[in-house]
């Protein structure tokens, strides 16, 4: 099972750019079109939040017309910049969308491997929360699909950076107590994969042994990596990409930074071309 993860892709209207700089939809479309040609095709696709930058409800039509060109299957996931009811009428077609009622989280069965996505917007506030509802939605989920390998899909990730601009949006700390309360409970939690920080950090989840969590990079621009105290918040233009978690029987996942676009090689160690 290959899935991959796109994130914080900021979607904005015609003519307008992210940040004042960025062309987030022409990102999104090259995000696409490495993502079509990967091979092994991935087995699908899951956005982890911030799909557009304002909200904006137009922009969830931009949205549609640059994901039409994925030709692999998709799942969405709201983030602090995301609108639900206009992301739910923007694709009427995925119907999971409204499987979780007020918020929008489901839980999604590629063959052996389960994918549990999981609501963290607390609008209008930019950080993210999971109440007492989700948290139980979670465990009651996560008890249902006992002894089948899982992924938890979410926008804000359940642990502070570093990144000291950042985690002052981050989850709240009542959240992430729940989170790993929840968590703790479950052996067969494979992966918390996240979106937000539009950097690629690693971190076990506090209170919770061996549940392991990740952010990822954004198909546009990132987060400035600023572990200075009192860093100031500013973007940067390091290389879009997407992350490849891969998992296989017996060996759990393994997640892979891939960066978007056409890149020299590959070579051989001797220098040689490798057709």
């Amino acid at each position: 099972m290959l899935l991959c993860q796109i994130t914080d892709l900021h979607i904005t209207r015609p003519g307008v750019l992210a940040c004042g700089r960025v062309d987030t939809a022409q990102a999104l479309r090259r995000a696409i079109a490495t993502i079509n040609r990967w091979t092994p095709r991935p087995d699908a696709v899951i956005a982890t939040g911030d799909l557009i930058d304002t909200p904006h409800l137009s922009e969830y039509e931009v949205l549609r017309e640059c994901l039409a060109e994925l030709e692999i299957p998709l799942y969405l996931v709201v983030g602090n910049h995301d609108h639900r009811e206009g992301l739910r009428a923007a694709f009427p077609e995925h119907t999971y969308l409204r499987a979780g009622g007020e918020f929008v989280q489901y839980r999604v069965d590629f063959g052996p491997l389960t994918v549990l996505a999981l609501d963290t917007q607390d609008p209008p506030n930019a950080g993210g929360h999971l109440c007492e509802a989700r948290l139980a939605w979670l465990d009651e989920q996560l008890h249902a699909c006992e002894g089948r390998p899982t992924i938890i899909a979410m926008h804000h990730p359940p642990f502070d950076t570093g990144i000291e601009f950042m985690d002052g949006y981050g989850l709240t700390a009542q959240g992430r107590a729940g989170f790993a309360s929840v968590t703790s409970r479950h052996r067969h939690i494979e992966r918390v994969i996240c979106g937000h920080l539009h950097r690629s950090i690693q971190a076990s989840v506090a209170g919770a042994p061996g549940v392991m969590a990740s952010t990822c990079v954004s198909t546009a621009h990132q987060i400035t990596l600023g572990l200075a105290a009192g860093a100031p918040g500013s973007i940067t233009l390091e290389p879009p990409g997407f992350a490849l978690h891969l998992w296989q029987p017996g060996a759990g996942v393994r997640t892979h930074l891939a960066y978007v676009g056409a890149h020299d090689g590959p070579y051989s160690f001797d220098g040689e071309s490798v057709s």
